[in-house]
């Protein structure tokens, strides 16, 4: 009787110790963070004009290369590592010359980098830089990330990632 009593004591032990270690390495699981700064390559910037006739509601398009800045993804400074395409819907109105613009914008974009995808959105964002936009999804690598896209700090050529991942 003693002995099935030590044996179930010794099982119940284990049974408790492996559950507050399955609870521990559950609770002290830290997301990973990435925060990547690339060098972006403007192409051509191409409106979509929707009716009425003016500013208020076109959408405007282009697609960025970007350029390693360090060595990021295992690829030396000034390597093309992906691209972002990047679109915005205009709520208020800009000048001829394309400055001087006024009201807020719709931002979408999608950046391919290697191992998978980002997409990220903001909505009624004020025409201004830094456009600070909130990481929605992620692809392969990617999958469930969150944080922001910096677009062009400081109205530099640069995109600033700041990505966590579950």
């Amino acid at each position: 009787m003693i002995r099935r009593v030590t044996i179930l004591g010794l099982v119940l032990a284990l049974a408790a110790t492996a559950v507050a270690a399955g609870q521990g390495a559950r609770g002290s699981h830290q997301a990973s963070k990435m925060n990547i700064t690339l060098k972006i390559l403007q192409g051509v910037t191409v409106r979509h004009a929707h009716p009425p006739d003016g500013d208020a509601g076109d959408v405007f398009s282009v697609d960025l290369t970007l350029v390693t800045v360090k060595n990021d993804f295992d690829a030396a400074p000034n390597t093309k590592v992906g691209n972002m395409s990047f679109s915005y819907l205009l709520h208020g109105s800009c000048s001829v010359a394309g400055n001087g613009c006024k009201g807020t914008v719709d931002i979408e974009t999608m950046t391919k980098l290697p191992g998978g995808t980002i997409t990220a959105v903001a909505k009624g964002t004020p025409i201004k830089q830094p456009f600070v936009v909130a990481i929605k999804s992620g692809t392969g690598r990617y999958k469930g990330a969150k944080g922001t896209v910096v677009i062009a700090p400081d109205g530099a050529a640069r995109n600033v990632y700041n990505i966590t991942l579950p």
